[in-house]
């Protein structure tokens, strides 16, 4: 691929991992909360801000940080093939971004070994005084919707200024609107589907070894 200043921004949960890691997480400290947010979620009844920090706080009640920092990095696995991409893009001087949504609490255990090769863009959670905090710093300002937290779009365009930019993700959601806003998508289900569905070109994305190949 013949292009100067290629960036590639990858989604962290069911894309660099093969899991959804907040659900493995919410799922094995709070089964039954986790599933009444996630159900209220799918039906809209709350956003997706509101059902991220409600889950986490519960969890947090009787679970410290380290604890959910442990499990995350003993379940949460990153996909085959990343350690050959992250050599090809520090070869190749190609950034790469990992942009989530999500928190990076469960996220820094999982990709600490790359931490110094790549950068990183999602929520963090303080505590002060006793009291959970969520922090948007990364990704926010008064133009993106507070539904959502991290606004990747708002990234997305801050970085397309001097990048030709590479999306990989799997959402519907804020995956899809960042990565219209590309200039090469690779995608798993359902994003796949929907951006064919809105005649938006796309490759589906197999595995990193291929991203490598889509990249030369």
């Amino acid at each position: 691929m013949k292009r100067e200043n290629i960036s590639l921004i990858i989604d962290f949960d069911d894309t660099l991992v093969d899991v959804n890691a907040a659900k493995v997480i919410l799922e094995n400290y709070e089964k039954e909360f986790y599933s009444e947010k996630s159900n209220l979620y799918k039906k809209k009844q709350i956003n997706f801000r509101q059902y991220q920090e409600e889950s986490f706080i519960k969890v947090l009640e009787k679970n410290s940080i380290e604890s959910l920092q442990l499990y995350s990095k003993n379940n949460v696995k990153i996909r085959n093939g990343f350690d050959r991409l992250i050599k090809y893009t520090c070869l190749n001087n190609i950034n790469v971004t990992i942009l989530s949504s999500g928190l990076k609490l469960y996220i820094e255990p999982v990709i600490k070994n790359y931490m110094s090769k790549i950068n990183l863009i999602a929520t963090d959670i303080l505590t002060e005084d006793n009291i959970i905090k969520f922090s948007y710093n990364d990704a926010f300002d008064k133009d993106c919707s507070p539904k959502w937290g991290i606004c990747k779009c708002k990234i997305v365009e801050s970085m397309k200024k001097t990048n030709y930019l590479i999306y990989v993700g799997d959402g519907v959601t804020t995956d899809f609107s960042a990565s219209s806003k590309c200039e090469t998508i690779y995608a798993l289900e359902p994003l796949y589907s929907k951006c064919l569905s809105e005649n938006i070109e796309v490759q589906k994305f197999i595995s990193f070894d291929n991203l490598i190949k889509g990249i030369m």
